[in-house]
């Protein structure tokens, strides 16, 4: 769900933003759909193409995740203070894209 765009994604982007092989995202795919989180729905534009679009449970669970990750994001950084949790977030940021 993290790599979903609200407005909905193509599974072959979501395979590029996961760094997945498209068969396992679309097995994750089928899941999300299985349990009522996303549904596939024409590409405007391209009627060939799927796009794979958050259900409102989605959307729900999308910002339930977010308000967790901030309130843990939070916790961190009074923890350790503000800036250097900030250039940890940024190293940690830069290693998982690759450099």
């Amino acid at each position: 769900m993290a790599y979903v765009d609200k407005d909905g994604t193509r599974a072959s982007e979501l395979s590029e933003r996961s760094g997945q092989h498209k068969q396992v995202v679309g097995t994750l795919i089928d899941e999300l759909e299985r349990l009522g989180y996303v549904a596939r729905r024409p590409d405007p534009a391209d009627r060939r193409a799927k796009l794979v679009v958050p259900t409102q449970l989605g959307l729900d669970q999308m910002a339930q995740a977010r308000r967790i990750v901030s309130e843990i994001e939070a916790r961190l950084a009074e923890l350790v203070g503000r800036d250097r949790f900030g250039e940890f977030k940024a190293v940690f940021t830069e290693i998982t894209r690759g450099c």
